[in-house]
């Protein structure tokens, strides 16, 4: 995972992976566009999840990595 992707998700000395990634994070670390992404996620290719507070409309949309991953595997 490159550097910047780290920084933006938070992580800027310890090398971590997270498991789940803000969109703009996800479309970065996999090249995949967002509509596409959107796309993935109603067919259940890739998994997502939307965290929202109680009683709000907007949430912030995350993107499982590990599903993310092993698409990609199956797709090259």
């Amino acid at each position: 995972m490159s550097k910047q992707i780290l920084e933006e998700v938070g992580y800027e000395s310890t090398p971590l992976l997270p498991r789940w990634l803000r969109l703009p994070v996800a479309i970065r670390y996999s090249g995949i566009s967002r509509s596409k992404l959107y796309e993935l996620f109603t067919e259940g290719q890739i998994k997502a999840a939307s965290v929202h507070a109680k009683g709000s409309k907007k949430g912030i949309r995350l993107v499982d990595r590990l599903s993310l991953d092993a698409y990609l595997e199956q797709a090259s």
